[in-house]
């Protein structure tokens, strides 16, 4: 059996008769032919699945639009702006309490100090100190040419230059090596949750800010890679039961944000823009895990 790709390139107008081929209803051909061309067949097909059947034929559930596709695709990319601002948010809070909890205990450069850290994670500890040391000798970052050239016989930044540097991956990555002392202990409290369970919150929600930092289909994603921990102690659980695919899907996103963002911003608007664009865009929230009576019975109104 030959495993060759064999697929041939259609054109716009073979893609619109592909699509018609497959039940899809085209009110408009032009406008469609300049979504093709301006966003292009592969990334539209990923809003095309959820509107097909079941039985792997491609063809569309009887009654569906090329504005279906569509309307799901500007959805996604209001989604991802809402996540972005706030996921923002939340990055910026995480990069402040680590700067300045650890720095009052250990001082600037605590980041470089081994005995801080997890020995099972001690691996990716030294990459991403090796990182910050490369970075730091050719910087690119007006405010560390100004440290370097103030204090040459430094090897590293002080820690609130040198976080303002790392990813909310990276982050994510540094806050989980740490060892589960008093004051990881103290982020831990401020946000609510064991030190444990946040570890894998970071780690998971540094995925989703990916998605949406590349562009990538987020609304109905089964969000696999690093999936958090949903707490089940009674200290720490959510006010109602979460579905158990909560640590896949979007809903648990939503959930997981929304309870950060509480901790330091409670009167923000996270989810009622997440709601708002829902009732807008007319789309089936059940795809992205939320309850099918979600606007009484989601987590964030308990």
């Amino acid at each position: 059996m030959s495993h060759q790709y064999r697929k041939q390139p259609l054109s716009s107008a073979d893609m619109l008769t592909l699509l018609k081929s497959r039940n899809l209803l085209i009110p408009d051909e032009a406008r469609a032919t300049r979504y093709l061309d301006s966003i292009g067949y592969y990334r539209l097909s990923g809003y095309m699945y959820p509107l097909q059947l079941a039985d792997r034929s491609h063809r569309f559930v009887q009654g569906t639009s090329f504005d279906d596709i569509v309307r799901a695709y500007k959805f996604d990319k209001q989604l991802r702006a809402i996540v972005m601002e706030y996921m923002e948010r939340v990055e910026v809070v995480l990069r402040a309490k680590l700067t300045n909890y650890y720095s009052l205990e250990h001082g600037f450069f605590w980041y470089t100090d081994e005995n801080l850290f997890d020995r099972k994670y001690i691996g990716q500890w030294q990459e991403l100190l090796e990182k910050l040391q490369q970075e730091f000798k050719q910087p690119k970052e007006l405010f560390l040419k100004t440290f370097k050239r103030n204090y040459p016989d430094e090897p590293f930044p002080p820690s609130q230059m040198a976080l303002e540097t790392l990813s909310l991956g990276e982050l994510a990555r540094l806050f989980r090596a740490l060892l589960t002392d008093q004051t990881k202990r103290q982020i831990a409290t401020e946000f609510q949750q064991a030190p444990s369970t946040l570890d894998t919150w970071f780690l998971w929600l540094a995925n989703v800010r990916n998605v949406c930092a590349h562009h990538g289909r987020l609304w109905n994603r089964i969000l696999s890679a690093d999936r958090p921990t949903i707490p089940s102690r009674k200290q720490f659980k959510f006010a109602v039961d979460m579905p158990d695919d909560a640590n896949t899907t979007m809903y648990g996103a939503v959930a997981l944000i929304n309870h950060l963002l509480q901790c330091f911003n409670p009167g923000n608007a996270f989810t009622v823009k997440v709601e708002a664009l829902i009732r807008e865009y007319q789309v089936d929230a059940t795809k992205m895990g939320f309850p099918a009576e979600w606007e009484t019975t989601a987590v964030w109104h308990h």
